[in-house]
């Protein structure tokens, strides 16, 4: 055990990181949420009214990410080593901003409604967005057995991810022969697939935590 890790657990417990981390993951669950309501769009009102909405839980995560920022400056003893609150943080930041990305994305390449293939990529985001919120919780207790489903669960979803992303791009260019559509979803299946990539880089910081200090 480091010197650190030994003066941590010999002072007491400050939660205002878990406090921080907790509301992160709120937040971004919300933002998850609505990332699938992507999927149910039928018009561009409907459209326009997600993304403001996405954006406006995406200018929350920010504050929050400078709210942990700043008191890791402040702070001489935390209950984590100072990098991992650095990356989960970092993470949890990540992937909020790849949703939010997504949903300019659509706005800029004037897509309204999105086809039941390519709402797939959003929904396994979302799926694993939800698991992530409830591994952030178990930190408290930082009992990695109770952590073990969720790691399982979001790198599943991760590979799912990678199968269909490698389905779609294949059938785009196999099938496509419109320029400006393939440029349009190439794009898209990139950058949804980079969010479910994300969700398994944010899972593994928290695992990283918890093997740590369990």
């Amino acid at each position: 055990m480091s010197l650190g890790s030994i003066v941590r657990f010999l002072l007491p417990r400050d939660d205002k990181f878990l406090n921080y981390f907790e509301q992160a993951a709120d937040n971004l669950k919300k933002a998850g949420s609505l990332y699938a309501d992507l999927t149910r769009v039928n018009s561009r009102a409907e459209m326009v009214a997600l993304r403001e909405e996405i954006k406006r839980l995406e200018h929350i995560g920010d504050e929050i990410t400078h709210k942990i920022f700043e008191e890791l400056n402040l702070s001489f003893i935390t209950p984590f080593d100072r990098e991992d609150i650095y990356t989960l943080t970092k993470s949890m930041d990540d992937v909020l901003d790849l949703i939010d990305h997504v949903a300019d994305l659509l706005l800029l390449y004037q897509i309204d409604k999105l086809d039941d293939e390519v709402s797939l990529l959003l929904k396994v985001a979302s799926r694993a967005i939800n698991e992530i919120h409830k591994s952030i919780s178990l930190l408290r207790e930082m009992n990695y057995e109770s952590l073990r489903e969720h790691i399982v669960r979001v790198h599943e979803m991760e590979n799912e991810g990678d199968r269909l992303y490698r389905l779609f791009m294949g059938k785009l260019f196999a099938e496509q022969t419109d320029a400006i559509h393939l440029l349009k979803y190439n794009s898209l299946y990139n950058e949804m697939e980079h969010a479910i990539d994300k969700c398994e880089d944010l899972m593994n910081s928290i695992e990283s935590i918890m093997l740590k200090n369990a």
